[in-house]
């Protein structure tokens, strides 16, 4: 009988080890799910945060435009103003609004 244990030992001892690496496999790939599911939903709120600095650097440029007409049309009005010329004051410019 003690030789039918001894020789019964090695197979236990293999299943047992099996069994403990894939439960070790099982929990392992568990995290990585999950670390995977994290790394989805921060590249999407990358994108996300990239289309609205798109948006926002859009808007920025716009506003720059509006400002650069807008002192073009100062400038224009102080002329008007410095050479004397009588009222109507130059028409407001395109892209500027009241």
């Amino acid at each position: 009988m003690p030789t039918e244990i001894a020789s019964a030992v090695p197979t236990v001892l293999v299943a047992l080890i099996a069994a403990v690496a894939g439960i070790v496999v099982a929990i392992l790939n568990r995290r990585g799910n999950r670390e995977n599911a994290l790394m989805d939903q921060l590249q999407e709120e990358v994108k996300s945060a990239r289309e609205q600095l798109g948006t926002v650097e859009k808007r920025v440029d716009e506003s720059l435009r509006r400002e650069r007409i807008r002192d073009d049309y100062i400038h224009e009005l102080r002329d008007h103003i410095d050479q004397r010329k009588p009222p109507p004051p130059p028409p407001w410019p395109e892209g500027l609004t009241r």
